[in-house]
């Protein structure tokens, strides 16, 4: 080859798509504009959701929705200031994908989408829930959707590690956001279920939600086993919603369930710690 008097190959130029998902970079294209203007009009409905689903004709509040079904599993009010916290990541994260030099990486290409669909269904939710009627139950499957693509980017950002603002910034976001929707899937079918004629204040309803708590400290145990990175945010933002469900004056019975489950999340943190050998990975990111 002209340049190389030793007749020996060039090694070929390395393929940016065998480079670690997180470090690829890429001439941007048509789709990533397209992804980068989703995600950001996603976070955006997200803080713009719960007021305009409570202007709405005789909608109300979020809150005062959630006080007229109250469910034993209901977390006190001021559990919901965590969506303060949550829409400052996402929003923040909205904006760092939008910059020009970040239109191409590879780690917005793999999270963008799953990340905009999470943040637009539970826009959609802001909306919906606070109409009542059949809504709420409307709403149960626009949470699951949250879940479950906020799982999927999750999951995608596991590997390789975060390293930098491009991958701990949507780790963290979708970390919190995933453990904070675990828990409120569960009141959410608690409120659908008093919709639908279901006894409160019994000894029935004290026993759904205790295997509810107990089904939900599971699911969060085993997530936070398997996250390789960012599982302290993800059980923080779960065990947050569970104490808030404690200290919200549940029958005894509840009570003693949610202080059970708490500690059965904060005992998943620990044994991830020991396992890895890496605090500041499995704790923050």
């Amino acid at each position: 080859m002209p340049g190389h008097d030793d007749g020996t190959l060039a090694a070929p130029a390395p393929d940016v798509d065998d480079a670690p998902p997180g470090d690829a970079t890429r001439p941007p294209a048509r789709s990533d504009l397209v992804r980068v203007v989703a995600v950001a009009v996603a976070a955006l409905a997200q803080i713009v959701g719960s007021p305009l689903g409570a202007a709405l004709p005789g909608a109300r509040s979020v809150a005062e929705v959630s006080d007229t079904f109250a469910t034993v599993v209901t977390p006190a009010g001021y559990a919901f200031a965590i969506w303060g916290v949550i829409f400052a990541l996402c929003l923040a994260y909205a904006v760092y994908q939008a910059l020009p030099a970040q239109h191409g990486r590879q780690v917005h290409r793999r999270v963008g989408w799953p990340l905009a669909v999470a943040f637009g269904a539970n826009a959609v939710w802001e909306v919906v829930f606070p109409q009542e009627g059949v809504w709420l139950l409307v709403a149960n499957g626009l949470i699951l959707v949250t879940v479950t693509a906020t799982a999927l980017a999750l999951g995608r950002l596991q590997d390789p590690e975060p390293t930098g603002v491009d991958r701990v910034l949507p780790t963290v976001a979708a970390s919190l956001l995933l453990g904070w929707v675990t828990i409120a899937t569960v009141a959410n079918v608690a409120i659908s279920g008093v919709h639908l004629g279901a006894p409160t204040g019994t000894a029935l309803a004290s026993g759904a939600g205790i295997v509810a708590l107990v089904a939900a400290a599971a699911v969060v145990l085993d997530v936070s086993l398997r996250l390789r990175v960012a599982a302290g945010p993800f059980a923080a933002a779960a065990g947050w919603g569970v104490l808030a469900v404690a200290l919200n004056e549940p029958p005894t019975p509840v009570r003693l369930a949610a202080w059970f489950a708490l500690a059965v999340i904060g005992v998943g943190v620990l044994a991830q710690v020991w396992r890895t050998r890496r605090l500041v990975r499995t704790v923050l990111a």
